[in-house]
């Protein structure tokens, strides 16, 4: 009896009272969410490439967030989809595509795949990059930490590099290699009792920021996520008066397609 009641105040007090470390985080703007370019502009320039980036960046938001993979050749590519379906019309996927084959495919609204180094002449122009690695599923995606890692040395990225992702296994070895790693933890809603799944996983993970999509802005989890000292982050607000009522929240930063939109 004295073990489950000494077992349940535990649980009760890492649940409510716990807080862990946070890696700094000083890009913030004081008043304001940050404002990512979300894949860059894609409403007005192909997603993830680097004309995209660029535009976002000549429209004035404060950083960008991206999306990468591994070909075949183990290149990390800037891309969200597993395949080249949607953006190329071409039923391949980038895992089993060489980097000299996914160059010389043309994405159908302009440009092409670029390399996660291909970014490195517009670091100097963003407060801050959010990379997400993407995974296709709960063991995908643990290939492309180690590249990752090495760009955010080799560019002097660590204190203004966000590195998010879906899969929990992917955030806790990242955790593991480099805790000084800023990880944000992106909200799933695959999973039934999905706020109490991601809370678990997040106690686990210690990340230093929530990623959560604009519709649950308002729920528990984010107070939750608040009250344990991480910085929120909010996708894909692509409409003024979200935009309003995420800064009325003092969410931290948002993710939107056109910055135009929230002007």
């Amino acid at each position: 009896m004295i073990f489950v009641i000494i077992t349940i105040g535990i649980s009760f007090y890492i649940v409510f009272f716990w807080k862990w470390r946070k890696n700094k985080q000083a890009f913030y703007p004081p008043g304001r969410p940050f404002i990512f370019g979300h894949r860059g502009s894609p409403e007005n320039i192909t997603e993830n490439t680097i004309p995209s980036f660029q535009k976002a960046l000549d429209e004035g938001v404060d950083g960008l967030e991206l999306d990468v993979r591994l070909t075949k050749d183990k290149k990390v590519v800037v891309f969200h989809d597993s395949d080249l379906n949607r953006l190329a019309g071409v039923d391949t996927k980038i895992k089993d595509l060489a980097y000299e084959e996914i160059q010389k495919i043309n994405l159908k609204k302009g440009g092409v795949v670029p390399l996660l180094d291909d970014l490195v002449p517009l670091l100097s122009d963003m407060g801050a990059i959010n990379i997400e690695i993407k995974s296709d599923h709960m063991f995908h995606g643990l290939g492309v930490i180690d590249p990752v890692l090495d760009f955010i040395e080799k560019n002097s990225l660590q204190d203004s590099c966000i590195v998010s992702c879906f899969n929990p296994f992917v955030l806790w070895r990242l955790k593991f290699k480099r805790p000084l790693t800023i990880i944000a933890f992106l909200y799933s809603k695959k999973f039934i009792f999905h706020s109490l799944f991601n809370m678990e996983w997040m106690l686990h993970i210690r990340p230093d920021n929530l990623h959560i999509h604009h519709d649950l802005l308002d729920s528990w989890i984010v107070k939750w996520a608040r009250h344990k000292g991480l910085r929120i982050n909010s996708y894909t607000i692509n409409k003024r008066d979200i935009y309003h009522k995420a800064k009325e929240l003092k969410i931290d930063g948002v993710f939107t397609d056109n910055i135009e939109y929230l002007k």
